[in-house]
């Protein structure tokens, strides 16, 4: 039975690639078949954190918002204007930071 879990599971969320263009940002797990979308307008702030080692891999809820994370402690965390906090774990966070604040800052 643990093979057959790990089997599916592996798949899904064997990496994490984050794209980002003048409209949005999006998260994609493995395959692409889980996916999460924010609006550029929507992004009120992005700054680099250290997760806990606690928090774990995966999709999470932590404390202050949720995770997207497939390995390390570092991740740029956006929060959104209507309060809610998502952290995006990078290997890369200074690149990941700078691509998200230029897209978010471009004129509309």
């Amino acid at each position: 039975m643990p093979v057959i879990i790990l089997a599916i599971v592996l798949p899904l969320f064997h990496s994490l690639t984050v794209r980002i263009s003048h409209n949005e940002i999006t998260l994609a797990f493995g395959t692409g078949l889980i996916r999460k979308r924010f609006i550029n307008h929507d992004v009120q702030s992005a700054t680099i954190v250290r997760n806990r080692w606690y928090y774990g891999w995966g999709i999470r809820k932590i404390r202050g918002g949720w995770l997207f994370n497939v390995s390390g402690f570092d991740a740029v965390e956006i929060q959104l204007r209507n309060g809610r906090t998502y952290r995006i774990g990078t290997d890369r966070p200074k690149d990941l930071l700078t691509a998200i604040q230029t897209a978010i800052n471009e004129p509309r």
